[in-house]
């Protein structure tokens, strides 16, 4: 144990102990781990505030509070002096879904098949941070966060060494990808710093090429209010319909703009922990008859308890499912669709279920949509049903 106070070893020391939490944190599974000084916490606030102004953040109340929050957790460790910031690796290796493409349903985005990564992670993080303090003693302070904290992880990953922000805004490993979680330990030790890699995306915009909804406005930024993992995630209200047929097949989160990056077609090997591999969750597809039939938020929570699919809650996935039976127009959902149109107690999901009858647009599609509109005392819930029975007399 070091000698003295421990927060301020001398530099031997400083550099053995930061060895040694690396050793240990690359022990536990962690993929990469790199230490910033606490003054990297401020970096490129502006960049995230022009962001924010431009509205880009859509409704991620969070983000609006992000600074606000930041204000309370620095006042909170006045002493903060390092952040050990670490990379978890999920869904890597070859780019092709386990399950044939034919197979029918709604594609999950791979960080999201497997357990909930905080839950996960916070695991390993509790042992990692009993780790440091049982090597550096008293009066050491710590403070995790896994995708939790007024905190930009992705830029202190950056200037950690991990790796660099690409063109689709995603951290890259260079030789491991962005396939990663990124989580941090706040802390009063005086750590080792490290320096940013010289790795950058070059002349490639194959991400910016690939994006669907064009979410991505230009090199670096992104707006998520056009994004397909803001959209069927983080988005609770109806979703713009000149957007939905650009959602194509993802029912929760979206992978398109990883999938065309270079380096992760570079990465062959998957480094996942067995707690993200699609057997321990959700899987790589959804069956959308079974979620469009999901009526009740027992059912929803029986189903997806401790998966990542849970933030969207039971509407918003109903809602997802109801998009991408629109988009594959396979008259096989009809049945579960019209059921969801007559019996779905929540307006948004009626919504969609009619829009996605009007793609179909079959006459067993039209005629479900022609009793709803019977029946329907919403008025959104009509105006959508008589636009989809619009488009579906037109085909």
């Amino acid at each position: 144990m070091p000698r003295g106070d421990p927060t301020t070893p001398g530099q031997e020391s400083r550099q053995d102990l930061t060895r040694t939490i690396k050793e240990e944190a690359l022990r536990l599974g962690f993929q990469k781990v790199g230490v910033v000084p606490s003054s990297a916490i401020q970096a490129r606030r502006e960049n995230l505030a022009g962001w924010i102004r431009s509205g880009f953040a859509g409704r991620l109340k969070y983000m609006e509070q992000f600074f606000e929050r930041q204000s309370r957790l620095l006042a909170g460790l006045p002493d903060l002096r390092s952040i050990v910031v670490l990379a978890v690796p999920y869904g890597g290796g070859p780019l092709e879904e386990r399950v044939p493409p034919e197979t029918p349903g709604g594609r999950v985005a791979r960080y999201a098949k497997g357990r909930d990564y905080h839950r996960v992670i916070r695991k390993r993080m509790k042992e990692l941070e009993s780790f440091v303090r049982a090597q550096a003693g008293e009066p050491t302070r710590t403070l995790c966060s896994i995708d939790t904290a007024p905190v930009q992880e992705r830029v202190l990953a950056e200037m950690a060494g991990l790796g660099f922000i690409g063109k689709n805004s995603c951290l890259i490993l260079p030789r491991g990808g962005s396939f990663v979680f990124l989580a941090a330990i706040l802390t009063n030790l005086d750590l080792e710093p490290d320096r940013p890699v010289p790795w950058d995306c070059g002349a490639c915009t194959l991400c910016l090429e690939a994006c669907p909804t064009q979410a991505l406005v230009r090199p670096y930024e992104l707006d998520a209010r056009r994004c397909i993992s803001y959209l069927t995630i983080e988005m609770k209200e109806a979703i713009d319909p000149a957007l939905r047929p650009l959602m194509g097949d993802w029912i929760f989160g979206c992978d398109i703009c990883q999938q065309v990056c270079p380096y992760n077609r570079k990465t062959t090997e998957d480094h996942s922990w067995e707690e993200f591999q699609p057997e321990t969750g959700a899987g790589a597809r959804l069956p959308l008859e079974e979620i469009l039939t999901c009526r009740s938020e027992e059912a929803f929570t029986g189903r997806f308890a401790g998966t990542p699919l849970m933030r969207s809650k039971r509407v918003g996935l109903l809602r997802n499912a109801a998009v991408v039976a629109g988009n594959l127009e396979d008259p096989r959902h009809i049945p579960a669709l019209a059921a969801a149109l007559l019996e779905e107690p929540t307006p948004i999901v009626r919504q969609h279920a009619a829009w996605a009858l009007g793609r179909i647009s079959t006459q067993e599609a039209i005629e479900a949509l022609q009793t709803a509109l019977h029946r329907e005392t919403d008025p959104a819930v009509r105006q959508e049903i008589e636009s989809a029975l619009r488009a579906a007399l037109k085909t």
